[in-house]
């Protein structure tokens, strides 16, 4: 234990620089905070806003020098790649429509790049990535959040050990409320979330549905490989899918079911698996995330607790405050930043340092190729095959 809390002795520190991020930029706060409470990042330059003004205000308040303080991307890809001092890594926390051309930039100059979910808008857009990344064997995340949470590491443990036994059926919810409750409120976060011009294909399914699919890939190991899908439109006003619904056959023979909304009054942040074998069935809810509910066959339930001396020993190490202290969405962020500056740190071996893996370019094409299929699947009405990415 003591993962995000161990400071002594002294581990290395990585000079991080963010695209977006400024003022009235959501999700790259929590970005900073997490980077903050893993203790290996210094943000030391950045493109915060195509706004001069709104990206010199973030530069200040965030200790950045205003020389590193760039106008756009493109001159702070180009002006780091020539720094004795470059950046060791890129954050890209910009709104989907504007993850490729930041992410392709960085990697083109050898930059090593941690991108916010979903990777980009297009299955093409995300190969290229992949392509480049591979090419010259640079490291590249996608922060899929909730791969950090020690019960989510401890069940996909337990799913490889054979604590169910074989897996039958799998099922995912993320279900929010944010959307039913008066839609014209909307701030610019909500707004261009429902804008097919800068999310995408799809609303629910590349905002929220991207985490559940990913989340039950992680866990059981299997891939998804043919799905039956059926997106709606709820909400008046919202561009985009809100509320949908797959049907999934996987890999290992193993069938599947995943729902996700925006607009399911009484969610607040629903995101929820339950994995069911022949010996057992497991459940976890991200509300409550510090147990894992197992349920046996003929046998009395299991519920395991985040810190506990039976948690799986690759779980144990995410694990930084003693059980009865919560640990919950910051700090599973926060391990993901642990678990770069891990990577970071071994250079060209990073592939191979982790426990547990690292939701990568592989799992971005897989996000994104979740929106394509099920578009194609939801207009058809039919099942499609999900095509392989490995």
């Amino acid at each position: 234990m003591g993962f995000l809390t161990d400071d002594i002795p002294r581990k290395r520190r990585f000079r991080a620089g963010m695209v977006g991020g400024g003022k009235g930029a959501f999700f790259a706060a929590i970005h900073r905070a997490a980077m903050r409470l893993s203790n290996r990042f210094d943000i030391v330059a950045g493109a915060f806003s195509s706004d001069p003004a709104i990206s010199r205000e973030a530069g200040e308040a965030l200790g950045v020098e205003p020389e590193r303080t760039y106008r756009n991307f493109r001159e702070m890809a180009a002006a780091e790649a020539a720094r004795e001092d470059r950046i060791d890594v890129a954050i890209v926390v910009t709104p989907n429509h504007l993850h490729f051309e930041p992410c392709r930039l960085f990697l083109e100059a050898g930059i090593p790049v941690i991108c916010d979910k979903p990777l980009v808008n297009s299955a093409d857009e995300a190969r290229e990535l992949k392509r480049l990344a591979e090419a010259s064997d640079t490291f590249f995340a996608v922060t899929y959040t909730y791969t950090g949470y020690p019960m989510v590491r401890d069940a996909r443990e337990r799913v490889r050990r054979g604590e169910l036994g074989t897996v039958k059926f799998m099922y995912v919810e993320y279900l929010l409320e944010w959307l039913a409750d008066d839609p014209s409120k909307l701030g610019k976060g909500g707004v261009w979330r429902g804008d097919p011009s800068k999310a995408g294909l799809t609303g629910a399914l590349g905002d929220i549905g991207t985490h559940a699919f990913n989340i039950i890939e992680f866990i059981s190991g299997q891939k998804c490989i043919a799905l039956s899908a059926k997106l709606s439109s709820t909400v008046k006003g919202f561009g985009l899918d809100d509320m949908d619904v797959v049907q999934m056959e996987f890999d290992q023979g193993a069938d599947g079911l995943l729902w996700s909304g925006l607009a399911a009054p009484g969610h607040r942040n629903g995101l929820r698996f339950k994995i069911v074998g022949t010996k057992a069935s497991m459940e976890w809810r991200q509300e409550a995330p510090e147990t894992l509910h197992v349920s046996r066959l003929g046998e009395a339930d299991l519920i395991y607790r985040r810190g506990q001396r039976d948690m799986s020993p690759n779980a144990l190490r995410s694990v930084s405050l003693p059980a009865g202290n919560p640990e919950a969405y910051l700090e599973a962020l926060a391990v993901l930043y642990g678990d770069y500056a891990t990577a970071l740190e071994a250079g060209a071996d990073w592939k191979d340092i982790q426990h547990i893996p690292l939701t990568g370019l592989e799992d971005g094409l897989r996000g994104v190729l979740l929106s394509e299929v099920c578009v194609d699947s939801s207009s058809k009405r039919s099942w499609v095959s999900f095509p392989a990415t490995a």
